[in-house]
């Protein structure tokens, strides 16, 4: 079952000066993570929340913080770093 990706308003906000190439990554990880947000190669759990999850991306340059909504099958964006 896949999940659907939701961005909050903040990630949306981040995304906005980056360049094309961490968007493809982005969007090449995003794709992963919503096929099976709970796959250990691909996400890592944080210490706060059991279904509150990182992946990182392009290489490493970038990590993206996401919530599962399991309920909904949703997968819901809340912070993304890109340090390039």
């Amino acid at each position: 079952m896949s999940y659907q990706p939701v961005l909050s308003e903040r990630a949306l906000a981040q995304m906005g000066g980056f360049p094309s190439d961490a968007l493809s990554a982005l969007g090449e990880t995003m794709a992963l993570v919503c096929r099976d947000p709970y796959d250990p190669l691909v996400t890592m759990p944080t210490a706060e929340h059991a279904q509150l999850r990182r992946a990182d991306f392009g290489d490493g340059r970038g990590f993206v913080t996401f919530l599962i909504l399991d309920a909904v099958n949703v997968v819901r964006v809340i912070d993304i770093t890109w340090v390039g």
